[in-house]
């Protein structure tokens, strides 16, 4: 199998290196990285994708507040159990948002990220190896030996 990851993002992404809390509608969040058109938040309860709510959250004298959307989300392991976690699409480009991120690029709150879709190749070909070595029993028309 060829591993193939095909990058559908728009613009770099920014990993988050001193914590960012704020909210997504009701919801508490912890910002774990951002880019140009979007999140991705952890939270403790669910979000249905394709909610639509105001993403909020400050840091010094950065303050960030943009309608986003949920593109997607699961339940993932943390440090302290089980998060939700989500991407969210910024519904329009914001040039405000823009410049939060560079300040918070050079304040080293975020930092340039480089090695996911290494990792994302890597998680593909460990689960083709695992699917690779499951035993397969193959039904079979003829009645069992005696």
């Amino acid at each position: 199998m060829t591993t193939e990851v095909v990058d559908l993002r728009r613009g770099d992404r920014f990993n988050v290196i001193e914590p960012l809390t704020g909210s997504f509608g009701p919801a508490e969040v912890a910002v774990v990285n951002l880019s140009i058109g979007g999140a991705q938040i952890s939270h403790p309860q669910p979000l249905r994708i394709g909610t639509h709510a105001k993403l909020w959250f400050r840091r010094g004298d950065v303050s960030v507040t943009v309608q986003a959307t949920v593109v997607w989300s699961h339940l993932a392991p943390s440090s302290g159990g089980m998060v939700y976690k989500s991407g969210i699409k910024l519904d329009a480009a914001d040039p405000q948002y823009a410049l939060a991120l560079n300040t918070l690029v050079r304040a080293d709150v975020i930092r340039h990220e480089t090695d996911s879709l290494e990792k994302k190749k890597q998680r593909m070909r460990e689960r083709e190896e695992a699917r690779k070595s499951q035993v397969r029993v193959i039904p079979s028309s003829e009645p069992p030996p005696a």
